[in-house]
């Protein structure tokens, strides 16, 4: 056991001296349901970074017995791929939005490995899609969660992005990626004396959400965390609120990490604050019908015998 941990604490040292940001990423190749499962439909999208890499993507079309209101661009967690994030999203289509889910490197059908700052490239390439594809109907809402809500502050906060959404959603999402490292590798006694060689290879404070955030308004944000987190602490849902500009909105949540937008009164919140922001189409008008026309009153026909000593007799209308 003694020889297990030892090794184990060499093999983390060799890592955090690496520089490695390869801590954050944790992908799944492999599916385990498609959209069709959940009674969905899809489109399999495929992305081309200019140098060949292909990145993978599910397109969810808004359900067709209800108004287009939006397209919501989602951007999941550290772990797995689509496939298991798809239950935080799948209630959208339903409520009218077409739903855009991306797998970056690595993870699913995503060619590549995973590191940072190279993913951020493919937030943008998913972006930039979004931007100029024809099928984007209605307002356009980025909606990250966790690492994926960390990375889209990230790369909305750059100044070739300014209010290139319409509206920014952020659930579970820390403030600084050398700060979440530490408060991690707090926790286990195995890690906590290899701090001081690990989070220095974390990404530049100059790359952190709670550095860039700010340069989102004046875009409506909704930055939601939940006091039961028990991955990324409440305190960094409150750095972001603290660090982002007006027009902005904090949601206290409950539950575990990731979780909430399975609960309908969150998904009713952020309906609600997409609404509230104009990030949702109106819905077309229906045009009253019109009111037919009054049939004209039937009269009794004039007396037409001999003309008597009283007055003329007839009707007036």
């Amino acid at each position: 056991m003694a020889m297990v941990l030892r090794l184990g604490v060499v093999l983390l040292m060799a890592f955090a001296l690496s520089g490695c940001s390869k801590l954050f990423f944790y992908p799944m190749e492999p599916w385990v349901q498609n959209p069709e499962n959940q009674g969905l439909s899809y489109e399999d999208i495929v992305l081309i970074h200019p140098r060949g890499l292909r990145i993978h993507g599910w397109w969810l079309p808004a359900a067709p017995e209800v108004p287009v209101r939006g397209t919501v661009y989602y951007l999941h967690g550290n772990a797995q791929n689509i496939s298991t994030h798809l239950a935080n999203v799948q209630w959208l289509p339903g409520r009218g939005y077409n739903v855009f889910l991306l797998d970056y490197r690595g993870y699913g059908l995503s060619e590549g490995k995973p590191r940072l700052p190279d993913v951020y490239a493919d937030v943008q390439l998913g972006l930039d899609w979004l931007r100029t594809a024809r099928r984007t109907e209605g307002p356009l809402t980025v909606f990250g969660q966790s690492l994926g809500g960390a990375m889209a502050a990230t790369v909305l906060g750059e100044e070739g992005n300014a209010q290139a959404a319409d509206c920014v959603v952020l659930e579970a999402a820390f403030a600084s990626y050398r700060d979440i490292t530490n408060d991690i590798m707090k926790t286990s006694w195995l890690l906590w004396p290899l701090r001081w060689m690990v989070v220095p290879g974390m990404p530049s404070r100059e790359q952190d959400p709670e550095q860039r955030i700010a340069a989102l308004s004046p875009t409506p944000l909704l930055i939601m965390h939940s006091d039961e987190d028990e991955i990324v602490p409440y305190a960094h849902g409150e750095r972001l609120y603290a660090a982002a500009s007006a027009p902005k909105t904090f949601q206290p949540l409950h539950g575990g990490h990731g979780q909430s937008t399975r609960d309908p009164a969150v998904q009713q919140r952020i309906v609600d604050f997409l609404k509230e922001n104009e990030c949702a189409a109106a819905p077309p008008q229906v045009s009253e019908p019109q009111p037919a026309e009054p049939a004209a009153p039937v009269l009794p026909p004039l007396d037409s015998g001999s003309p008597t000593s009283g007055p003329e007799r007839g009707y007036t209308f």
